[in-house]
């Protein structure tokens, strides 16, 4: 064998190898969130996620030193891609906490419609105290809230006693929560299972704007 061919057979072997590995992480990831959503946090284990996964358990705990961490990086994912998506629509409305607000909105629906494991999933870490966000994202979320806040004080769409708690919590988990109880249909009395928009989002501003 020349030592172009071996090169590129070794190249080709290492990204088969790569893709490989791409492929069952993402199928342990997916198998996380479903076993999750099926059995609750407590009840899951890392034999039930690796069967689910069609994974050993061994390959398991060969990338994790156990469920709480292998949870706890899906957590952190989830946080940091909604706060990138949040400053990239911030770039893009930055006089507007509506329009923010309308288009993120709107892209927790979507998600909640075409991944609803992956939506299940994060509303119980949400309410589950073992899961807590790492300093980086704490300062980065405590950044994106103090933006939302300086445009929302300009627009006089945020009132200027609202704290940042007050914003992340009504912007972030009141959303997820107001998905999950419409779609859980507590009540049994809901006729449809759609998604206003705009009620959210004015609900929001409502109470964003409102002096306490």
């Amino acid at each position: 064998m020349n030592v172009y061919l071996y090169i590129c057979t070794a190249i080709l072997i290492k990204n088969m190898a790569r893709k490989i590995d791409e492929d069952k992480l993402a199928r342990i990831k997916q198998a996380t969130m479903k076993t999750i959503v099926d059995v609750g946090i407590e009840k899951a284990t890392i034999a039930m996620i690796a069967k689910n996964a069609n994974v050993s358990g061994g390959y398991l705990y060969h990338l994790y030193t156990g469920k709480q961490a292998l949870i706890n990086e899906l957590y952190l994912d989830k946080i940091n891609s909604l706060n990138k998506e949040l400053e990239f629509l911030i770039g893009l409305n930055q006089t507007s906490v509506a329009s923010i607000l309308q288009a993120f909105v709107q892209n927790r629906i979507v998600y909640a419609q075409n991944e609803p494991d992956g939506s299940k999933f994060f509303y119980q870490l949400l309410h589950n105290d073992n899961f807590v966000l790492n300093d980086e994202l704490k300062e980065n979320s405590v950044l994106l809230m103090k933006t939302i806040k300086t445009i929302g004080e300009q627009t006089g769409e945020i009132a200027t006693n609202i704290s940042l708690f007050q914003i992340q919590y009504h912007i972030i988990i009141y959303v997820v929560d107001y998905l999950h109880f419409k779609r859980k249909n507590f009540l049994g009395t809901e006729a449809s299972v759609n998604i206003e928009v705009d009620y959210l989002v004015n609900n929001i501003l409502t109470i964003l704007k409102k002096d306490n």
